[in-house]
């Protein structure tokens, strides 16, 4: 890995420090976490994402989508 090449490097004195703080944040379990959270969410709201972007879309079929999305991000949220 690029980043834990450099914080082992010591020729790179400068940022060894700041690739040692960024590798050791990237392998935490709070970061691996939030990502999966992240990737579920957007999950979720790419469907109404991708409606919300077409030229013709009637306003109960968005409003069908949003009140779907919401139901899933609340079951997510719940069922954690």
């Amino acid at each position: 890995m690029v980043l834990e090449n450099i914080a082992l490097d010591r020729f790179i004195y400068s940022q060894c420090g700041d690739a040692t703080f960024s590798f050791k944040l990237l392998m935490s379990f709070n970061f691996a976490f939030i990502l999966l959270i992240m990737k579920n969410v957007m999950g979720i709201t790419d469907v109404l994402c991708q409606a919300l972007q077409q030229k013709s879309q009637d306003i109960l079929s968005v409003m069908h989508l949003v009140t779907t999305t919401k139901t899933l991000i609340q079951k997510l949220r719940d069922d954690g």
